[in-house]
């Protein structure tokens, strides 16, 4: 079953409290000072029983407009307006001001309610009055919208009225349960011995008995001690529901009028705002860049500067991509609808919708970012994804679905189209852009290019090394899926832990070849105490980056075998050490440094590094002072096998 809210507008006194209540039986206004004054002054509710069965909660709003902030935080969730017009005073100021705040919030329907009928002189004053509001809402959302005239007095038309809202709700798409939670906080107070209760609409999503919910923008969380739907408590609400929510582990003053209720990680307070403003016909002036104004959005409102992205001046009547700049955050989704108003004297000049929520700050005039807002004002719910993503570099599944409001099944389809139609690729849980895959993929292999350039023996560079061409952030999973991806395509070629060019093949020049055999004759000679790299630098009158490059060519080819950072030994050298260490195991069942030692005929300083080279190949383990076989069979060593 969907559910609804219903709100009420129109100018102060025109009967908006008495029309509620003759609906649903409860007044609203519930201050002192209200029924002194007799006007509302706050936002007031009640719930109200539709003759199909469901439970619509209704928001009554106050009409005065020293009170219109206080309409503005009711009046963004509602689902259907009562326009409410007292056929003994006609259109008013108010009356204008709310349509125009409704027709920029892009209210979904409405019908018009002529209340105090009974005071009318007769019906062709009905007449005249109906003719004239018809008149004052043409071009706006109500234009069309049925009247009504209803009299909260006598009862009359109220039975025609109530059937109409019956069977306009019913054709209303609900709202999304599954996505995750928002719900914009319009009351906060306190109730002793429960503590904190917020009251709102739920936006989005559920909200349930004992989960964690985020405040926003405290950037807090709490549990939900309690919940309840119209005065009765319940485990939960859901989206379309009015809620009164009892918190724990948050004191009153950490969740004012304007705060969100969301799912932790889903939602982020900003400063920033990328949004497609319209400044109304009726406005005084031009906006000029950069004015200060009122920003309204939900039940929250800033003030905030007017950066215009691609003009100096906006005229009355017109329409432009801006960035909200505002004092204080506030919590928002795209496609939220916002209302600016006048700094001095506040009056409402214009509204629009959000286009980026999470933008960063632009300079004007920038085409990319012009663009990138005009893609997103077509209305495509997977631009912003894909914008995002591109954004990021690459995003987690995980991620977006908590961060970008939308339900599961939504958020997949939407990722699936964007997958099929070539424009993201996938690796796991991460989502990334082609043309982001496309400057990965010429990082990968520039780096690789010119890593052959400057070290054309070395077989190739380390995985680890040549992921430091690619974004820090970039997950470990993705840089795989892009070596496999090349190694497919025959782009590249891997062999352990290095990667090169597919084409690539070290191969010596004459001169280096006279050195290479210079420095295998080095090592051969030097049998258990070779030379250190930079003895062996001078010994060929090389420098020791080259001599390096010369090693790691000795040692792709099987030539030689490396211990460490220093040392090296000849590939016999080796073989010999190993056939010596299966013959200690054979009658022994710890070695000691010092035995082995003496063994070679060496020292400690070539020992150590041996030693820990058979711990590396897992042919032993060290134990304290002494090692232990691991993974040898002392009976079998004629292979020579070494760690490269």
């Amino acid at each position: 079953m969907s559910h609804v809210i219903i709100g009420t507008a129109g100018h102060v006194d025109h009967g908006k409290t008495e029309l509620i209540k003759a609906l649903t039986g409860k007044d609203t206004d519930r201050l002192k000072e209200e029924k002194k004054r007799g006007i509302s002054i706050e936002l007031g509710f009640a719930p109200f029983k539709l003759p199909g069965g469901r439970l619509a909660g209704v928001i009554d709003v106050p009409g005065h407009e020293r009170f219109i902030h206080n309409m503005l935080a009711g009046i963004g969730g509602i689902d259907l307006v009562l326009l409410v017009v007292d056929v003994t005073e006609g259109v008013m100021p108010q009356t204008r001001e709310h349509v125009e705040i409704m027709d920029l919030l892009r209210i979904a329907r409405g019908v018009v309610v002529l209340t105090k009928v009974d005071l009318a002189e007769d019906e062709e004053w009905l007449d005249l009055v109906e003719e004239e509001v018809r008149e004052a809402l043409a071009g706006t959302f109500l234009e069309g919208a049925p009247f009504f005239r209803v009299s909260a007095h006598t009862g009359r038309g109220l039975p025609e009225l109530v059937r109409a809202i019956d069977e306009i709700t019913a054709e209303m798409p609900a709202r999304d349960a599954q996505a995750p939670l928002r719900l914009p906080v319009d009351r906060v107070f306190t109730v002793a011995g429960f503590g904190t209760v917020v009251t709102g609409t739920v936006l989005a999503g559920t909200i349930r008995n004992g989960m964690t919910v985020a405040a926003l923008p405290a950037g807090r969380t709490a549990r939900v001690r309690q919940v309840q739907v119209h005065g009765r408590q319940t485990e939960g609400a859901v989206a379309g529901q009015r809620a009164a929510v009892n918190l724990s582990g948050l004191e009153k003053e950490a969740l004012p009028r304007g705060s969100v209720l969301a799912a932790p990680g889903s939602l982020e307070a900003t400063y920033l705002l990328d949004a497609k403003l319209k400044l109304l016909p009726g406005a005084a002036r031009s906006l000029k860049n950069m004015t200060r104004v009122h920003v309204y959005l939900g039940t929250g409102r800033a003030v905030g500067r007017v950066a215009l992205l691609d003009r100096d001046e906006l005229e009355p009547g017109k329409e432009a991509p801006v960035q909200l700049r505002l004092e204080k955050k506030l919590v928002a989704q795209n496609n939220d609808r916002f209302v600016i108003r006048s700094f001095s004297p506040m009056t409402t000049i214009g509204g629009g919708i959000v286009l980026d929520a999470r933008p960063v700050k632009h300079k004007r005039f920038r085409e990319d970012v012009l663009e990138r807002l005009r893609e997103l004002e077509q209305g495509d719910p997977a631009a912003p994804l894909l914008q995002r993503i591109s954004r990021e570099g690459v995003l987690a599944a995980s991620v977006l679905r908590k961060e970008s409001g939308l339900a599961p099944d939504v958020l997949d389809r939407l990722l699936g189209r964007l997958v099929q139609e070539g424009r993201l690729l996938q690796a796991g849980d991460f989502y990334f852009t082609a043309q982001a895959v496309r400057e990965w993929e010429e990082r990968l292999e520039d780096t690789l290019a010119l890593f052959h350039r400057n070290h054309h023996l070395a077989a190739g560079m380390s995985r680890a090394e040549l992921k430091g061409a690619l974004p820090r952030e970039l997950p470990v999973k993705v840089y795989d899926w892009l070596l496999q991806r090349l190694s497919a395509a025959g782009s590249i070629k891997s062999a352990e832990d290095l990667v090169s060019l597919a084409q690539h093949t070290p191969k010596p020049t004459a001169q280096e070849e006279k050195q290479l055999a210079k420095l295998t004759e080095l090592y051969l000679a030097g049998g258990f105490k070779p030379p250190s790299v930079k003895e062996a630098a001078e010994a060929i009158r090389s420098s020791v980056v080259k001599t390096e490059d010369f090693l790691a060519y000795l040692v792709q080819t099987g030539v030689l075998v490396r211990l460490d950072e220093q040392f090296a030994l000849h590939s016999s050298h080796f073989r010999h050490a190993k056939q010596e260490l299966c013959r200690h195991f054979l009658s022994h069942k710890t070695l000691a440094a010092g035995e082995f030692r003496e063994k070679l005929g060496s020292t400690r300083k070539f020992v150590l590094p041996l030693l820990e080279t058979f711990d590396r190949l897992k042919w032993t383990r060290r134990l304290g002072e002494e090692r232990v076989l691991w993974r040898l069979d002392p009976t079998n060593c004629e292979d020579g096998e070494s760690n490269g």
